[in-house]
């Protein structure tokens, strides 16, 4: 049986016009859609919690100044705060830190890892960390403003954070967590997010 002209083309005018109303209707909020599950491994911050590098006063634990704000804005932040004496559970992590980015391999350029120490920093800790990995930035907060954005992020005890290159807190993993969580939501940030590449 044979269709007719004006048939076919209500056929491909449904097939064209569909989407476009259901998109409209999902943006107007007519739909209401949400995935019942996100692929991420860390406890998503939602709504994501600015961490403004230029505000925060985080000065080099050896007194030296940090590297300039805007450098970190450039990267993937990976952020471990040390609340007090760095014990064998804290030193676990921050040496599965060491081999997240070691294992980034290419990629090892778009991340910083920072620790984040407690009050001035004791020295002896500094050079313990430091022969972890040379590649760590220690870092005090002398002003607190980030210690507070990182515990208005946090839901429980937090090891590790994940912020993005716009300084945005995204993610948190807590204390003890399967370091494999962090390091398969970086990857997956690194294949597809181009925050990091903006010009």
């Amino acid at each position: 049986m044979k269709m007719s002209p004006r048939i076919s083309l209500v056929i491909i005018a449904a097939v064209f016009l569909l989407p476009l109303l259901l998109a409209w209707f999902m943006y107007s909020g007519t739909i209401s859609f949400k995935p019942a599950a996100t692929r991420n491994l860390g406890r998503l911050v939602e709504p994501p919690i600015p961490l403004a590098w230029e505000q925060t006063q985080l000065v080099a634990s050896s007194g030296e100044p940090a590297i300039a704000g805007e450098v970190f804005a450039e990267h993937w932040v990976v952020l471990y705060r040390i609340t007090g004496e760095c014990d064998s559970l804290c030193r676990q992590e921050i040496t599965s830190l060491r081999q997240i980015h070691l294992a980034a391999g290419r990629n090892q350029s778009r991340i910083l890892i920072a620790l984040l120490l407690p009050g001035a920093g004791n020295p002896d800790t500094q050079g313990a960390l430091r022969e972890i990995y040379p590649r760590f930035h220690l870092l005090t907060d002398p002003s607190e403003n980030a210690a507070k954005a990182l515990y208005q992020a946090a839901d429980g005890p937090t090891g590790a954070y994940l912020i993005d290159p716009l300084g945005n807190i995204m993610m948190t993993y807590a204390a003890g967590a399967d370091p494999n969580q962090l390091k398969q939501d970086l990857k997956r940030l690194l294949t597809w997010s181009k925050l990091d590449e903006q010009s």
